[in-house]
């Protein structure tokens, strides 16, 4: 029977570049796709002899659910979600001094600005998980998320570690913190309305937060 594809779902900011470079330590050069843009991935696939599809096992990136539906393979996804208020701030900080697209607009932008600017800041999570072209809803996504295997926390990384070695078979799976956001603040130094506007624009990510720690938690009683 054929393995099934492994889809890591990248969400920014919420530890996903360590995780990778736990992930992609598992597979040779050509049976994965690390972070490829879409239509670089699909023209190379299809271009790919018909055995040669067959050494692809894995797939990182930045990826919206669905991505799957360009490989002719069975699938199963994994990925990491983040509490929303602590990933926005997060965000906005990472991305200020991020080199070329954001640098540049978001140069002299204000924290409030930003969360109106960028549609990560808003439900981000939750609009990955439901798909690129999907209207968002918790509906949607819980019903995606019935293909995941793991769905691990941020703030429990070990703890998502095991369940992903106990899930998915992995073996090495010691790791070096990467791309973490050192000039942000902490969660009580930044203003009261700045955290109210974050929470208005990711209630659908909040909820959805709270529902996946519940399965999580749960989960690892029964580990």
């Amino acid at each position: 029977m054929e393995k099934k594809l492994i889809i890591f779902i990248h969400i920014p900011k919420t530890g996903g570049t360590t995780l990778n470079d736990i992930f992609k330590k598992l597979y040779a050069e050509n049976e994965i796709y690390d972070h490829v843009p879409v239509e670089a991935m699909n023209k190379h696939f299809s271009q790919l002899k018909e055995e040669e599809k067959k050494t692809l096992k894995a797939i990182s990136g930045h990826h919206f659910y669905g991505i799957h539906d360009l490989f002719s393979k069975s699938y199963t996804y994994f990925t990491m979600m983040r509490n929303p208020i602590e990933r926005v701030i997060s965000l906005y900080y990472f991305l200020k001094t991020y080199p070329g697209y954001y640098q540049e607009n978001m140069r002299n932008m204000s924290f409030e600005d930003y969360l109106d600017w960028d549609p990560q800041a808003k439900n981000g999570q939750t609009q990955q998980i439901c798909g690129i072209h999907s209207q968002i809803s918790l509906e949607k996504a819980k019903e995606n998320l019935k293909t995941f295997e793991v769905v691990g926390i941020t703030e429990m990384f070990n703890e998502s570690l095991l369940l992903l070695k106990n899930k998915l078979g992995w073996n090495d799976i010691a790791y070096k913190r990467k791309n973490i956001t050192k000039s942000r603040p902490l969660l009580q130094e930044v203003p009261t309305e700045i955290i109210k506007k974050i929470e208005k624009n990711n209630e659908l990510d909040i909820e959805l937060f709270e529902y996946i720690k519940s399965n999580f938690i749960r989960q690892l009683k029964d580990f």
